[in-house]
């Protein structure tokens, strides 16, 4: 079953597009998804069909920035935005559906889920990361020119697209990754800069953020390196946490050959926190 989607705006004021993937019998719990760097919501059908098909509904936005979002693309003045766009996000979910709610956070989207997971605390039943972006090596040469950059020029557009050949085993997710219209190529420094600042942040969130964590990563990831998910899995303050590492996947686990295998984890991990 496909997604419902519809343009609404958050709580926030930002105007996006909302994915909802609905089972057809009872719902078991709801699941909030966050998108990484550089892609969208709609990339995620496959996965909240997999969770609508078990019983558990998938609800997404395209982040600030991203896909069909209105607001500038590749831009964002202060990573704080897409953490408080989540949470109320979350929260907006939690009052609608009335069910219990799990966070699950890609590269990126990992990143803001931890940090939101610090914000909503008890209101969520569980949270879920897959190859978060917490660590993200960037040289002091680079990382100094962003900066510089980032003050003087922040929306001067750098052309620093994902190497998608990185992501996935899967020729088609590839090449399917390159040629979409939705995700932009060309990010704005001050969203690099805002990206590298925020990870600073990750650590102190995730010793506040004592809820059950599935903390899940390829094995051969060369985007987000897998001992930044071990790092974050240390760091968690949950009591009931789990390290799953895929030997042999890439950066986007829910998108690599193996996915089946991922997504039943997944399931089974969610069957075990309602």
């Amino acid at each position: 079953m496909g997604a419902r989607v519809e343009v609404a705006s958050l709580p926030t004021g930002l105007r996006t597009a909302i994915y909802r993937w609905l089972p057809a019998g009872p719902v078991k719990a709801v699941v909030v998804g966050v998108h990484g760097f550089a892609e969208h919501a709609g990339r995620y059908n496959h996965v909240g069909r997999f969770l609508s098909e078990r019983g558990f509904a998938l609800y997404m936005y395209d982040l600030r920035g991203h896909g069909r979002s209105e607001s500038p693309r590749g831009y964002v003045d202060r990573f704080e935005r897409f953490v408080e766009d989540t949470v109320a996000f979350a929260k907006l979910v939690k009052s609608e559906t009335g069910a219990k709610t799990f966070l699950l956070g890609h590269s990126m989207g990992g990143l803001i889920a931890v940090l939101a997971a610090a914000e909503l605390g008890g209101e969520l039943a569980g949270l879920i990361t897959s190859g978060a972006a917490v660590e993200v090596k960037v040289g002091l040469l680079a990382r100094l020119t962003l900066q510089l950059l980032g003050a003087l020029r922040p929306t001067s557009r750098v052309r620093t697209p994902v190497a998608a050949e990185l992501l996935s085993k899967d020729p088609s997710v590839v090449q399917q990754y390159a040629s979409d219209p939705l995700v932009f190529k060309d990010p704005t420094v001050k969203l690099l800069v805002e990206f590298g600042k925020a990870t600073a942040k990750a650590w102190s969130a995730a010793r506040r953020v004592t809820v059950p964590a599935l903390v899940l990563h390829g094995g051969d990831d060369r985007i987000v390196l897998p001992y930044a998910s071990r790092k974050l899995y240390e760091a968690l303050a949950s009591a009931d946490k789990t390290l799953k590492i895929y030997e042999g996947l890439r950066h986007e686990i829910f998108n690599e050959v193996e996915r089946e295998k991922v997504l039943s984890d997944v399931a089974e991990w969610l069957e075990k926190h309602i």
